[in-house]
């Protein structure tokens, strides 16, 4: 079968006057691999993998989204995403409600680590 994997993503930026759009930028895939999953994690304030179901390897397509509520200081607590367990690739930060999407990451080397206090993300995942 062909075509499993479809995204679509659109980014809009507007302050004093200037303004960009990208338009909804969408992508169809074929999925070579066979598994997916999604799951939610609690994330503390040590680094910690993401628990990628055992049945999902390679590389993969992963949407993540911190589901926690925001803090009482918006953007006072977040959740940083890696790739390795020593924390210097950071791929992201995640305040809550925002979401990210990764498109062919290795799926043995995906961590997350919170700011400040536990949080909660979610996050779709899918063999490339």
């Amino acid at each position: 079968m062909a075509d499993e994997i479809r995204t679509s993503i659109s980014f809009q930026v507007s302050k004093g006057g200037a303004a960009i759009a990208t338009g909804t930028l969408s992508e169809t895939v074929d999925m070579t691999g066979t598994d997916l999953g999604t799951l939610t994690q609690d994330i503390g304030t040590s680094n910690e993998a993401l628990n990628v179901p055992a049945d999902v390897s390679g590389d993969v397509h992963l949407t993540i989204k911190n589901i926690t509520t925001e803090p009482a200081t918006p953007g006072s607590e977040y959740v940083e995403i890696f790739k390795d367990s020593g924390n210097s690739h950071l791929l992201g930060k995640l305040w809550a409600g925002e979401a990210t999407k990764l498109t062919r990451v290795p799926s043995a080397s995906l961590y997350a680590k919170s700011t400040t206090a536990t949080q909660k993300i979610q996050f779709w995942i899918s063999e490339a």
